[in-house]
């Protein structure tokens, strides 16, 4: 027996749990995908074939209903948290602390909202910039901790993996919705590449092979660079928000509603309230009745913003409650702990 007969033996004969199949189905549809992106498809596959090297996700017992009242949906928006980005007081060990913090602070106040509703489902937003990236602009290589590669396939969606996998235990079913940032892209925008050619994506494909086939989470990742998310009724329009002009004086409090106005007409599912960020900076408006939101960061610290636009803030994300009849009931920003060592 030759040794390309003894391993097809071996491959028959090898028993395998079906998380391992599952995760052996994900990476060559992972490969597939990324085979067309480009040059770096064969060494994205083998980081990705390194990283899940003997891994086996946790399978997660979905819950039983919890919470008394009406029903309600946990809506968490997660976006800018720049994996690799060096700082002052930001690299990707603090980055991680503070996914982490997010989502036990998170869990903190789903205890506290059930004492008056049931709240049984949760959707995820991952709203792009994810990663910090390494061509995004000139001179962004000296200020990053370690390469795109490990931004991407490594740390990133193994903390995201993690606090998706925290709610998933917590709520009977999660619905996790992607959108890619600009600094995804493997170069600048003026560079040429492919518009769907994204690190996020890439991220979130990693992230789904480590949450793994769980029973109660649902993935959402469109090829456009929106996605429209139904909540109890209520349509949700994600986007990154590099898309909204006029950032170069601050917050572009008009930008936004001009691409909002747009948007209403040119996007032809139906949605009634935005969420994006980008611009790292928590905040919110209304439209006519329409709600935008912002949201935040989990950098503590961006030497651009502060000399180019006078801004800086403490590192934030958004936690929020919507019922069926009442839309809206509560948006909260999850702060989260400066300087984390």
């Amino acid at each position: 027996m030759n040794r390309k007969q003894a391993a097809r033996w071996a491959r028959k004969f090898q028993k395998e749990s079906p998380v391992v199949r599952e995760l052996r189905a994900e990476n060559k549809r992972l490969r597939q995908r990324l085979t067309s992106a480009g040059a770096q498809a064969e060494l994205i596959v083998a980081s990705v074939n390194e990283v899940l090297a003997g891994y086996e996700p946790p399978i997660v017992r979905v819950p039983k209903a919890s919470g008394k009242g009406q029903q309600e949906a946990a809506v968490l928006h997660i976006s800018d948290t720049q994996f690799g980005k060096i700082t002052k007081t930001y690299d990707s060990e603090i980055a991680s602390s503070r996914v982490a913090e997010y989502g036990e602070r998170v869990l903190s106040c789903l205890r506290a909202h059930r004492h008056y509703a049931g709240v049984n489902e949760a959707h995820i937003y991952l709203g792009g910039d994810m990663i910090e990236g390494e061509l995004v602009f000139s001179g962004q290589a000296h200020l990053i901790d370690q390469p795109v590669i490990d931004q991407a396939v490594a740390t990133c969606p193994r903390a995201l993996a993690d606090l998706i996998l925290l709610i998933a235990s917590s709520v009977r079913s999660v619905r996790v919705v992607c959108v890619a940032g600009n600094h995804g892209r493997p170069a600048s925008k003026h560079a040429g590449s492919h518009p769907k050619t994204n690190w996020d994506r890439v991220t979130y494909e990693v992230c789904r092979m480590m949450v793994g086939p769980q029973k109660n989470v649902e993935w959402v990742i469109p090829d456009d660079f929106y996605a429209v998310n139904n909540v109890l009724g209520h349509g949700h329009l994600i986007v990154h928000g590099h898309q909204i002009r006029g950032g170069f004086a601050g917050f572009p409090f008009y930008g936004v509603g001009k691409k909002a106005s747009g948007w209403i007409d040119s996007i032809p599912e139906d949605w009634h309230h935005l969420y994006f960020g980008h611009f790292h900076t928590y905040t919110q408006g209304n439209l006519n009745g329409r709600w935008w939101f912002c949201n935040g960061t989990t950098e503590s610290d961006n030497d651009y913003a502060r000399e180019e636009l006078a801004a800086s803030g403490v590192p934030v994300q958004r936690l929020q409650f919507w019922s069926r009849e009442h839309g809206l009931v509560a948006d909260r920003p999850i702060y989260l702990t400066e300087g984390i060592a």
